[in-house]
């Protein structure tokens, strides 16, 4: 190879970084970072260097009035809801509203429910609009450790194929 065909061939290599920088890598952190807060709902707890498992509902305690409880049954008991996963109802709709956008110098991640910070700060709510009370934090989302290195790993794997066609 002479230096202008390793000329050439370092600009395409350039190019195809470039491109996977732009195009590319905004989608995989926005993916990487949706799903790791995802499984914070089936981890029922938090993932930094470590899970920190969220503090128990009363909906599954026995000793508790609020065992078994689920809304949408009229108040009465619920051997599901007695042990369902927390912040899990039939909808997931907490954890499936997880999404991102990509700007041109970052990317985003947030949920659109007005609840969710109640929930991932541990704040001021009302039971049935009523009754105020504070909720436990059960955050979801946030820096995380493991998140950067499972997307440091995925960038690593990505330019060792683009750069050495493994």
């Amino acid at each position: 190879m002479n230096t202008d065909e390793l000329n050439a061939r370092i600009r395409e290599k350039l190019d195809e970084i470039r491109r996977y920088r732009e195009q590319d890598l905004p989608d995989i952190i926005g993916t990487e970072a949706v799903n790791h807060f995802k499984e914070s709902f089936a981890n029922e707890g938090f993932t930094d260097e470590t899970t920190t498992k969220w503090d128990d509902v009363k909906r599954r305690d026995p000793a508790s009035s609020w065992y078994g409880f689920a809304p949408d049954n009229k108040g009465r008991f619920s051997t599901t809801r007695a042990v369902d996963k927390i912040l899990t109802g039939d909808s997931k709709e907490l954890q499936n509203s997880i999404t991102y956008t990509k700007k041109t110098d970052r990317v985003s991640v947030y949920t659109d429910k007005v609840y969710a910070a109640v929930h991932q700060f541990g704040l001021g709510a009302k039971v049935f609009g009523k009754k105020a009370f504070t909720m436990t934090a059960r955050p979801f989302m946030g820096k995380s450790k493991q998140l950067e290195e499972n997307i440091r790993a995925k960038i690593k794997r990505d330019l060792d194929r683009i750069l050495f066609n493994r």
